[in-house]
């Protein structure tokens, strides 16, 4: 009986070091690399340049996430990250969006090459859906046909100022 006492003693030691020791001893793993994807909670953490999609199958979703600019669901880019709600975005045709729990807001572009293809209302970007698709999709209504630094060339139809750039379209349907 005391053998089996003594025993049970020593396991149950061993079993507490072994769980202290675990416990504080120093991770020495390698932290996983950050996502593709991000899901941006924060609107005043988000990066000027970065490119976003909604979460969801529309624009109406709160939520947004951090994607890779070359990907095919990356229709939107933030062009300007505001440092409060009531700030105004710089010149441009942007979709605003304002993040009040957290004070802060994002000026949107479209995330455009020349030769890209989206589906855009060019009367009211605002509350417009921004999509990008592949040219060939029924649903597209302009082709961007330059980002110019100044005045678009002659074959585009119409030009989106924004800040430091303007998407020169042309209408496709």
């Amino acid at each position: 009986m005391v053998v089996r006492q003594t025993v049970l003693v020593c396991v149950l030691a061993v079993l507490a070091y072994v769980g202290l020791w675990a416990l504080f001893s120093g991770d020495e793993t390698e932290t996983p690399a950050a996502p593709d994807a991000m899901f941006l909670t924060d609107y005043s953490k988000a990066t000027t340049g970065s490119c976003v999609k909604f979460n969801g199958p529309g624009e109406n979703d709160l939520g947004l996430t951090v994607v890779d600019c070359k990907g095919s669901r990356a229709a939107l880019k933030i062009g300007t990250v505001l440092p409060n709600t009531s700030g105004e975005c710089p010149r441009g045709d942007y979709k605003v969006l304002r993040d009040t729990r957290h004070n802060a807001a994002l000026c949107l572009l479209p995330n455009a090459e020349p030769g890209d293809c989206f589906e855009i209302d060019t009367e009211d970007i605002q509350r417009s859906v921004v999509s990008k698709f592949d040219c060939a999709a029924p649903r597209v209504n302009v082709q961007v046909v330059d980002v110019a630094k100044e005045s678009c060339p002659e074959e585009a139809e119409l030009g989106v100022p924004y800040e430091d750039l303007t998407l020169c379209l042309r209408r496709v349907r």
